[in-house]
């Protein structure tokens, strides 16, 4: 996203540390479940990976507009990186996701109508 985007109505922040060959995959099924709440941010905080983790999160941020990355030089643990990435959110509506794909990315339209609606 750039500063022309809309301002987005979800931002998804995923903290990762040496997730080689697991990143295209989750943002892949973020995509599928989110497509159709509207205007949405992918934040991948890399937590100083070892791995190829880094590389991957570049290559496919070049081809995915809504998709942002940042990065610590050094491993500050997943907390520090759900923070960062908190804090760099554009929406109001915050949901923060495992990179490993231990939480299914398929909830998250249920939980963002439940909390309009609410």
């Amino acid at each position: 996203m750039n500063a022309t985007s809309p301002k987005p109505v979800l931002s998804i922040v995923v903290p990762v540390r040496n997730e080689q060959g697991n990143v295209a995959e989750l943002i892949s099924e973020i995509f599928t479940a989110c497509v159709a709440l509207g205007a949405f941010e992918i934040i991948y905080v890399n937590d100083g990976s070892s791995d190829n983790t880094a590389a991957e999160l570049l290559a496919l941020q070049c081809n995915i507009a809504n998709l942002r990355v940042l990065t610590h030089a050094k491993s500050c643990g997943q907390s520090a990186a759900v923070r960062s990435g908190v804090r760099a959110a554009r929406a109001d509506i915050v949901c923060t996701l495992d990179g490993d794909g231990q939480n299914n990315p398929a909830f998250i339209p249920q939980m963002f109508t439940a909390l309009n609606e609410g």
